[in-house]
C-alpha cells in the first residue's frame, strides 16, 4: 500500500511539472516540429473528436496513452493508416504483449511517407530533372502497469527521425510519453491523464524547434451499459506548447456488441470541428479483433479518413 502511494504521488509530481511547463510555454504556433505526431493512431479516437486520452485501448494507444495497452489479455497487434493531405500517408503499427504479474510491453512504429517531389532551384525553376522525397518515422518501446485495481500507468520511450530531403538532410530526436487511466465503477467513469513528446529539441542545419509537447486530461462516462445497448460520452482538455487549450467532445453507440456508431466535435481549433465514424466487431466471423473509420472534417482542406484493425491474439 505504502508503495503505491508513493507511485501516485510520483505520478501527480511528474503531470504537475508538466502542467507547469505548458503554462509557461505560452503560445508558440508554428515554433514546433515534428507535427506527424499530432496525427492519432486510433480511428476510434477520430471518430469521437480526437477524445482519445481516456478511452486509451490496444496496441494503438502506445502513441497517446501507453496505460492503455493493459486492456490487451494475452496479445495485441494494432494497424492505424490514414490518407492525409496532398497524397501523404500516416501509417501506425503496433505489437503488445501482456506478462502476468508483471506487466504489458510493447513495441511501435509510426512513419509519415509521401510520392516522390521534384527538385527545383532558382537557376531551375521547373525543374532540375531530378526527385527527392521528404519522411518521417518515430520508433517506440513502452511498458504497462496496473498498479491497483482501478490505476494503470504506461510510459513509452521514442526514438523521432525526420528527412527532408531523402536522407541526405535529416534530424533527430529522443522522447516520452506517460499515461494513467483510473476508474471509478461508483461513478461509471474512467479518468485518463497523459504528457507526450517530452523530449529534447530538433535542429534541422541551423534552425531548432521544439517537439509537440501536449498535456491531456479525459473523462469517460459509461451512460448506459447493457448487453445489447451501450453508450458512453467522453471530454478531453488538451495542453499544447504550440497552442491554447483544445476541447474535445465525443459519444460512441454500440448495438449488441457488434456495431458501434461515433461521433465528437473539436472546440478551439481553427480550421477543424466535426467528426465521425464506426466500427465492426469482427468476433462473430471467428477473429478476435476490431475494424474502425473514422472522419475528420476541416474547414477548407479535405477530410481525413483513417482506418485501424485491432487484433487480440
Amino acid at each position: 500500500m505504502k508503495q503505491t502511494k508513493k507511485i501516485k504521488i510520483l505520478l501527480t509530481v511528474i503531470l504537475m511539472l508538466g502542467i507547469i511547463k505548458e503554462t509557461e510555454a505560452g503560445n508558440r504556433s508554428g515554433t514546433t516540429s515534428e507535427a506527424f505526431l499530432k496525427i492519432p493512431t486510433s480511428a476510434r479516437a477520430v471518430g469521437i473528436g480526437g477524445a482519445q486520452v481516456a478511452v486509451a485501448s490496444g496496441a494503438s494507444s502506445i502513441a497517446f496513452n501507453p496505460a492503455g495497452m493493459m486492456a490487451v489479455n494475452d496479445m495485441g497487434v494494432g494497424f492505424t493508416y490514414t490518407a492525409w493531405f496532398a497524397d501523404i500517408q500516416h501509417s501506425f503499427v503496433g505489437v503488445v504483449k501482456n506478462f502476468p504479474g508483471i506487466g504489458a510491453v510493447g513495441a511501435s512504429i509510426t512513419t509519415l511517407t509521401m510520392d516522390d517531389m521534384i527538385e527545383t532551384t532558382p537557376a531551375f525553376p521547373e525543374g532540375t530533372g531530378r526527385f527527392f522525397r521528404a519522411s518521417d518515422y518515430a520508433f517506440s518501446i513502452a511498458y504497462a502497469r496496473q498498479v491497483t485495481d482501478q490505476f494503470r500507468v504506461g510510459i513509452n520511450g521514442k526514438y523521432i527521425q525526420s528527412y527532408l530531403y531523402n536522407t541526405e538532410i535529416g534530424a533527430s530526436s529522443f522522447a516520452f510519453d506517460i499515461g494513467t487511466l483510473y476508474d471509478i465503477p461508483i461513478l461509471r467513469s474512467h479518468i485518463g491523464v497523459s504528457l507526450t513528446n517530452i523530449g529534447k529539441d530538433v535542429k534541422f542545419l541551423q534552425e531548432q524547434y521544439s517537439l509537440p509537447t501536449a498535456l491531456r486530461f479525459g473523462v469517460v462516462i459509461d451512460i448506459m451499459k447493457e448487453k445489447e445497448n451501450e453508450l458512453i460520452t467522453t471530454l478531453q482538455i488538451a495542453r499544447m506548447n504550440d497552442a491554447e487549450e483544445q476541447y474535445n467532445f465525443g459519444g460512441e453507440y454500440i448495438f449488441n456488441e457488434t456495431v458501434a456508431l461515433r461521433m465528437g466535435w473539436k472546440f478551439a481549433y481553427d480550421h477543424e470541428g466535426f467528426t465521425g465514424g464506426f466500427g465492426v466487431n469482427l468476433n462473430t466471423i471467428g477473429i478476435k479483433s476490431m475494424l474502425d473509420y473514422g472522419y475528420n472534417y476541416f474547414k477548407y482542406l479535405p477530410g481525413t479518413h483513417s482506418f485501424t484493425l485491432e487484433v487480440q491474439l
